[in-house]
Parts: C-alpha cells; structure tokens; sequence
C-alpha cells in the first residue's frame, strides 16, 4: 500500500464523475490524480473501486441536478474516514460548445466531486455547486483549469488557521427547521432511534434531502460530527471485500511494532534500575505516573461499583422507592406544568457545556457506521457480521425489498419509520413528556425569531438540553422508576444496553457534576386536556391500530361518499325524466336504413327511448324478465336528417330487452328490404343501429312501447 502524503490538505481530491454509455460511471478526471504517478483519469484505487456510484446515485437520470453526501474509509488510516460531497448536473447536449465522439445521447451526466478531510458537508456544497455550473456553463469537458483553481483556493480558505475554524462549519447547509417542520413530533423518534445504535435504512430521491436527514439528525448528537464522526465508514470486516481498503499488512505492521515498542521500554526499564540511580526530577514524574494509574484504577473500580450499584437501584422494592421519594422526589414530580417553568428548566439543561459532560456519545464508533449514500455494491458490507449497526441512505429499491438488512425503514418523502420489531416499536413511543417537549419546539419553530427561538441554532440547543437531562437520569442513583417512564421505560432500558452509552459511562463526569442539574424530564408535569390531545394524535398516526383505525376511516368515507354521489346522480336523472316536456306529438316518426325508430322534434330537446330486438326467433317465448331502460337525454336537430345523424354518433337511450331478440317474428324479415330501402330514400345515409322497429305509435316522455 501506498504511503500517505505528508502534508494533508483539507481538500484533497477534486474529480469528475461522468456516465458512458457503455461503461457506466467512472472517474474522468481527478487533481491530485487518486493514484499517485498516473494520469488522474478512468482510474480509482482498490479500496474506492466503487466510488464513481456514490458521485452518481441511481435513478439520477430522471433529475436535472441532485446533491450527494457519502463517507469512504481511509485508504492509509484503519480508523479514520473521508468525506464526500458530489453536485450533480444533467444538460442537454445542444448546450455543449465541444462535443467529443463518446457523447451519443441527448444529454449529459456528469458530477463534480470533492474528497476533505473533514465533515463539513454544507460549507463545501454551497462552494462546490457554484463550481458545478461554472463548470458546465463553459461547454467544454476539457477545460478542467477552472476546477485546478477551485481545489488550490479551497484550501487556502481552510487552510489560513485551521484551530480557529468556527464550529459551525460543521452544520452550514442542514437546515433542522425543515426537518422539523416535515418530520413534526416524529424528529424526536428518529433522534432517539439513532441512539439505539440499531439498523436504519433510509430510502429516497433525490437523494439530498435523505442525506441532509441523516447528517442532520447527527448534528442535534453535540459535538458528534466536531469529535465522533472519524469512524463513521471503518470496519475491520471479518472477509476481505473489494468496496473496503485491506488493512491487513499495516495492522500486523502495528501489532508488530506494538510489541517491540514494549519489549524496548521493558529493557530500558530494567537497565535503567541497574546502572542508573533516580534523580529528585525523574523520581517526581515516577511517583507522578504512579499516582496517575493508580487514581485511573481507583476510577474504573469507582465506574464498576457505580455500575453494579445502578443495577441493584433497579432492582428495589417498592418501599425503598417511597422512601426516596419522601426524601424530597415528590416536589419535582409534581411541579406545575406551566410553559415558563419547563422552560427555564430546559433552559438551564441548555446552558452547560458539552464538553463538561464528555461529548459527543460516540454513536458511529467500532463498527457502527453512518453513511448518508450507499450504493448497490456496497450491499455485502451491510451483511458483514463485524457491521454491528448502521444508519444509511439509499435510492435503489433493492434495499427496501432486503428487509433482513434492515431494523427499521425510513420512508423520507411520506415521512414515515416502518419498524417490525414489536420491541423497538414500543422503545420508540413517545412519551406525554416528549410530545410535550416537541410541541415546544414545533410553536418556536412556526414563528422563529433571528438568532433566537425557532432558529438553527436554538433547535440544536434545545437537543443538547434534552440529551444531557436523558444521561443524567440514565446514571443517577437517586432516579426513580416515574423518571425512566418520562424517556419511556423501555427506551431507557434498551439505550443503557448500547455500546456507545457504556463507552460514555466509562468516562462521565464526577456525580457531583449531575447533582447540580435539575432532575428528570425537562417537561415532567402534572397532565392537561392539550397532553391527552398530543397523546390520542400520536397514538392515531404511529401506532398499528391507530393506522388500521384511519384506513377503516378512510374506506368508509370514501364508500359512503360514492354511494351518496351515485344516489344524487339516479334522483336527478328520474326528476329529469318527469320533469322534461313531453315531445311534440304531431311529429312523425323516422324509420332508419336498418329499420330503427327515431322521433324528430324540432327545436326542443326531448326524452328519447327506443327498444332493441336482438336475434329471438319466438316471439311467444320472448323473455321479458331481463329488461333493462337506460334514459339519457339527448338533444336532436330541427331536421330529421340531423337527427339521425346525431343519435349515430351517440347511441343513448337505448333499451335492450332479453339478449337474442333482434327479429320477432321469420314474417318481419320480409318486410325488412322494404322498410330499409324507403328509409335510405327519406333520409339519404344509413341509420347507426341493425335493429328493427315493425311500427311506431306516439308515447309520452318516460313510457316504453314494445311493438
């Protein structure tokens, strides 16, 4: 494997990603080459192999331009990652200035593309989607000058003091009100979810708002993309896989070097205890190391009594817990529920700093990835048994059809979570306390105010707040079973399980830290008429009664309605039919080529009804059960010829009696050359129907004559 360059820019590739009709995606162009000494171009190293689909995602075809955010592993470090920010473009091929042999259909695909060093996605999109068009606007593929500069000026805006940089570069460009406004009460479900460290699949496209999803749910984790985002793509997989980086040889290198690194300091300890004597300096650091690892094994000794006790705390009775909270546990169970008071004490939550707390909760860590984009070669890493969790984003419905890959489906359009665990279903209710604390959220959200409530800045507060109130209740000794009901019990219960809880709770500030915090849920209260209300709508929307309650709803609504509209449509056609004036009696009827009947009533519009006859040779064995009168009404011309005309290229108000009766008797076939051709000498066109009518006789509108 190659050595890693020394100096290590922020950025540091800058590519072309283009679709060739018959190779597919591949690298077109790339400063600094991917790989050393070549030309930059139809090249990627081995453990990017399939990086040319993260910068095109599937389906982007049927978008003009689209926005992908995706992780890679390092190709020299097994536990850092590199972040990928790509800008899509399709264009027609008329707006090219040069067009080269390979360019065979109507348009172009092809995407800029930039590899850094660090997670700050939205800072490089707004930069990068100005280069994008610049680029294309040109018109001509060749002239990669332009994107040289790009890559040489983006480092030097990174590079001017690189410890000053502001944190929120980290969050420029996820936008958390529209998640929130979109997700509502369910923003609060995803967040917890990700804690659980549990198998999320996120499908959608285009693929930016998915992406801007998953990052900016991670985002409300504090300092998790500032400090915990280095091993969101590592996995040391249990088989060697052509998508991932092989760190064999540099980690037996490590191993190797590990173990001479002890064998030296062991030799050098023992020579040391032999030929030289302590100085008062050396013997003050040696007793300074030796009171440092012994507080380090007082503390884990300390952490596994803390553990074990938090276990019996769990574990007592039911007197024990009256009398803790006769002990002074009842005020703030039973505090008033005012807006103001939860407040402030969210408010007070809000005010600490991460760092104090140990930030971030490594959720992405040893296993546990996030990558916003995946895909479809990357599916077999999923099922790697060394994956022990991830949350991922995708466009190619294969992965919605691999339910095994998948603890939870995450419809972002419909904005809905598809959980099939009873188990994590229940762990991702929300309790009267959360509903409460996200309709907080949501009122500030609807009306924000700049810098203050309802901003960017204020949502990722007030998570912070909630995040902290959730470890303390998680660690405290003196909480109830009543503060574990307020996160959910089985939430609770199921987040002390996972790995980056007890990675947290290795290193967590002093008690003393968390006794000064106020207890509990921030929004624990006495419940209102507005809770059950936020409880009975949640309950309808997520649940899987609530679900079949609304599409019962729905069906019948949509069945009564239809049977109502059908009702109207029958009353109104029988009030027509009585209602309508009768035609003018003195008109003569009008016998088609074919014999048909039709009445001629100038200038009026009237009722017309005529009976069909099809094929029966008895007329005494004529079935009259199957009588069937459909009324339309139909206008007709002040001549007869046009109404003959019109009633041909509208067959309405026709009225079939029985199914073979087109002749009544062998006689009226005689009869029938006759009465065809002097209807073709009055009217000078053929009727529209093969019927015959033997004779006519005047009737009122609405009556049926069988003659």
């Amino acid at each position: 494997m190659a050595s890693e360059p020394e100096n290590k820019p922020p950025i540091l590739h800058i590519l072309v990603v283009g679709f060739h009709h018959k190779l597919g995606c591949q690298v077109e162009f790339s400063h600094p080459p991917l790989i050393s000494g070549s030309t930059g171009r139809h090249e990627c190293p081995s453990g990017w192999k399939y990086l040319p689909t993260l910068a095109l995602p599937d389906g982007s075809h049927n978008f003009a331009e689209d926005t992908v955010f995706f992780n890679l592993p390092s190709l020299y470090e097994p536990a850092a990652s590199i972040y990928g920010v790509s800008c899509y473009r399709q264009i027609r091929v008329e707006k090219l200035k040069i067009r080269t042999a390979d360019l065979t259909r109507s348009t172009v695909q092809k995407s800029v593309c930039i590899l850094a060093r660090l997670p700050i996605y939205g800072y490089i999109e707004v930069k990068l989607a100005l280069i994008a068009d610049a680029f294309f606007d040109q018109g001509d593929f060749s002239g990669t000058e332009l994107l040289v500069k790009a890559y040489q000026q983006l480092n030097a805006c990174l590079q001017d003091d690189e410890s000053r940089r502001p944190l929120r570069h980290f969050h420029v460009g996820l936008s958390l009100r529209e998640l929130v406004l979109h997700w509502r009460h369910k923003t609060l479900m995803l967040f917890k979810l990700m804690l659980l460290q549990r198998r999320v699949v996120c499908f959608g496209s285009p693929v930016r708002q998915m992406c801007v999803l998953i990052l900016g749910m991670a985002s409300l984790v504090p300092r998790l993309l500032e400090k915990g985002f280095q091993e969101v793509a590592c996995v040391r997989t249990s088989r060697p896989l052509s998508p991932m980086p092989d760190f064999t040889d540099s980690l037996q290198r490590e191993a190797q070097a590990e173990a001479e690194a002890e064998l030296e300091a062991v030799a050098s300890v023992a020579a040391g205890s032999d030929e030289q004597k302590l100085t008062p300096e050396s013997a003050t650091a040696v007793e300074g190391e030796a009171e440092e690892l012994a507080l380090v094994s007082s503390a884990a000794s300390a952490g596994e009594e803390q553990a074990s006790g938090d276990d019996t705390s769990t574990r007592s009775t039911p007197n024990s817990q009256s009398q803790d909270s006769s002990n002074g546990r009842n005020s703030s169970l039973t505090r008033e529920a005012s807006v103001d008071t939860l407040a402030s004490n969210l408010a007070a939550l809000c005010a600490v700093n991460p760092d104090e707390y140990r930030a971030p909760v490594s959720i992405f860590a040893s296993g546990n990835l996030c990558l916003p984009y995946l895909s479809l070669p990357y599916m077999d890493l999923l099922s790697d048994p060394m994956v022990l969790s991830y949350v991922i984003g995708t466009s190619n419905v294969l992965f919605q059809q691999k339910r095994q890959l998948a603890d939870v489906l995450v419809d972002i359009e419909a904005a809905n979570l598809d959980a099939h665990d009873p188990e994590l279903r229940r762990q991702l209710v929300l309790s009267t306390e959360d509903l409460r604390y996200m309709d907080y959220i949501m009122k500030h959200v609807q009306s924000p105010k700049e810098d203050a409530e309802g901003s960017e800045y204020w949502i990722r507060e007030q998570f912070q707040g909630y995040i902290l109130a959730l470890l303390r209740t998680a660690v405290a000794p003196d909480a109830m079973p009543k503060d574990n009901d307020h996160f959910n019990a089985h939430f609770m219960g199921a987040f002390k399980r996972t790995q980056c809880f007890q990675e947290w709770y290795d290193v967590r500030p002093e008690p003393e830290f968390f006794e000064a915090l106020p207890a509990g849920h921030p929004f624990a209260g006495t419940l209102s008429v507005a809770d059950m209300k936020l409880k009975l709508a949640q309950t309808m929307q997520n649940s899987e009664s609530g679900r079949k309650i609304n599409q019962a709803v729905n069906t019948t609504s949509r069945a009564v309605g239809g049977a109502i509209s059908q009702a109207k449509g029958a009353f109104s056609s029988w009030w027509s039919s009585i209602t309508t004036a009768p035609p003018n009696a003195n008109a003569a009827p009008t016998t088609s080529a074919n014999g048909q009947e039709a009445d001629v009533s100038e200038g009026a519009a009237a009722q017309e009804i005529s009976v069909t006859f099809q094929n029966h040779k008895d007329a005494e064995n004529l079935d009259m059960a199957g009588v069937s009168i459909h009324l339309a009404g139909q206008e007709e011309a002040p001549e007869s010829h046009e109404s003959q005309s019109a009633s041909c290229d509208k067959p309405q108000g026709i009225v079939e009696i029985g199914r073979e009766a087109e002749l009544l008797d062998k006689a009226d076939q005689s009869e029938e050359p006759k009465i065809s051709a002097a209807s073709q000498a009055g009217q000078g066109r053929p009727g529209c129907g093969g019927d015959v009518a033997t004779s006519a006789v005047e009737r009122s509108s609405g009556d049926v004559f069988i003659v």
